[in-house]
């Protein structure tokens, strides 16, 4: 074996290549030395030499083309990933300082979005006419009689100027603003405001009025007359009263709306709106219109006999209750259309002809009947309606329960401490309670619907429904004398 030609052995070798190429070399490479000499020491094959394969300059050219290129190709990727995390990470200059790539801000490291602060509300100045005349007045010249007149007239002055500051910024904050964001139509808003543009003038007007007759040591005098003849023009509040009631229920299911919600909200939290919601705003109006009899009774109280001006105000006091009694007429008519419109019903015989033809609504609120039932009772001036309170697609509405009691049908008995049972059919043989605060109403012909023992939250409150039911049957019906005996319901 040792004395074996070496070409031999080189042909044994080629021969083992291409016998066991496809499994030894893969499965067992490390086996090959051993078969190798076996073979060479059984076979004696013949020499074998490696044939050299010829290279085309064509190729040759071609090959080493492509093998720069991947060169370079790599070398600039290398280079390029290099310089990138050169560029992301620290590195060492010739002075030995670091210099370091500020981070780039992220979504993450953000912090959360943070309502303001509400603003501090706008408070409006408490002074009056002598603190106004303290710094340079002559007030010891004046009696106490003149100064209290003068506070009355300065009080009807500055009250004006705070109207008028009101009207304008609900005009332009609210109104002007929803309109321009196309919170609500224009129907919508019209509906809500009424006829608020009209207002501020009729206050501007009687300031000017009040700021002519200001004489140069700081006196108002003369003003009966401009009072009298400007207190005809209060004739625009009626209108904007009686539009409150359907504006206040616009309003109040425009709060559902979460855009109009969330303006209403950022509004109030403004300084110009005080910490008032809009419906404050709007409803500080009807308050100064009312409020005027008491003002100009203040200025007359002051005001000697004798003066010019007592006349005047005294039928200026006249005009603003005529007024005042004109707007709650043109308030319950509007608002007896508003829960006229409110009413559904079960049944058709529900539908009386008195509830249309009622104009006005003399009482309505909440009483328990002997069950415990809360029912909604609406006293028109032609009928009676028992309601109970529900909701029908997001509205609030009130649906019939039994049958509507027409004046000329109704008995209201005030019934006294009265024993009653309480609860339902479950309960008919328990034992009865003696209650208070209790009113019966019924038929004259019992055939014509059932009564209703109604009770009532307190004695105030009784008193107040008797008035209301008296006020109402002294023109269609005599109240039934009430009965102090204990009856069953």
């Amino acid at each position: 074996m040792d004395n074996q030609d070496p070409c031999a052995f080189e042909c044994c070798e080629a021969s083992k290549a291409e016998i066991f190429y496809f499994t030894d070399s893969l499965e067992m490479p490390e086996k090959r030395s051993t078969r190798r000499n076996s073979i060479s020491a059984i076979f004696e094959l013949p020499p074998f030499k490696k044939r050299k394969r010829k290279i085309d300059d064509d190729a040759l050219s071609v090959q080493s083309l492509d093998i720069s290129l991947t060169k370079k190709k790599s070398r600039r990727s290398i280079l390029r990933v290099s310089s990138l995390v050169n560029l992301l990470s620290p590195s060492k200059s010739a002075s030995g300082k670091r210099f370091k790539v500020p981070p780039t801000p992220s979504r993450q490291n953000l912090s959360p979005y943070k309502a303001p602060q509400p603003s501090p509300a706008k408070r409006r100045l408490t002074r009056t006419w002598s603190d106004m005349m303290a710094d340079g007045g002559n007030l010891h010249t004046l009696t106490n009689r003149d100064i209290k007149r003068q506070e009355a007239i300065y009080e009807l002055y500055q009250g004006e100027q705070d109207m008028i500051e009101d009207l304008n910024n609900v005009q332009k904050n609210y109104n002007d603003s929803m309109a321009k964001l196309q919170l609500m139509t224009t129907g919508e808003l019209k509906q809500i405001f009424g006829p608020i543009k009209t207002l501020p003038q009729v206050h501007e007007d009687l300031v000017s009025r009040l700021q002519k007759h200001r004489l140069p040591d700081g006196t108002t005098q003369g003003i009966g007359g401009e009072v009298l003849e400007w207190i005809s023009s209060l004739d625009a509040y009626i209108e904007f009263c009686a539009n409150q009631v359907f504006g206040k229920a616009l309003l109040d299911e425009k709060k559902s709306d979460p855009a109009v919600d969330d303006f209403l909200e950022r509004c109030q939290e403004s300084p110009f709106s005080r910490k008032l919601d809009l419906w404050s705003l709007l409803d500080g109006a009807r308050s100064r219109f009312v409020k005027y009899p008491l003002l100009i009774r203040s200025i007359l109280k002051y005001t000697p006999e004798d003066h010019e001006d007592a006349g005047y105000l005294q039928e200026a006091i006249k005009l603003a209750e005529f007024y005042i009694a004109e707007a709650d007429k043109k308030t319950g008519e509007a608002k007896c259309r508003y829960y006229q419109s409110r009413l559904t019903y079960i049944y058709d015989d529900q539908k009386l002809t008195e509830i249309d033809d009622s104009h006005s609504l003399i009482c309505n609120g909440v009483l328990k009947n002997n069950k415990g039932s809360k029912l909604h009772m609406f006293l028109f001036d032609k009928v009676l309606v028992p309601t109970r309170l529900t909701n029908q697609y997001g509205s609030q509405m009130y649906q019939v329960y039994r049958q509507p009691i027409p004046m000329e049908d109704l008995v209201v008995e005030d019934l006294m401490e009265t024993e009653i049972k309480m609860g339902s059919f479950r309960s008919a043989f328990s034992q009865t309670q003696t209650v208070r605060n209790v009113l019966k109403v019924s038929f004259k012909d019992s055939t014509k619907g059932q009564s209703h023992t109604l009770f009532a939250n307190d004695e105030h409150d009784k008193r107040q429904w008797l008035a209301c039911f008296r006020q109402v049957t002294d023109e269609v019906h005599t109240i039934a004398p009430t009965h102090s005996d204990k009856r069953a319901a």
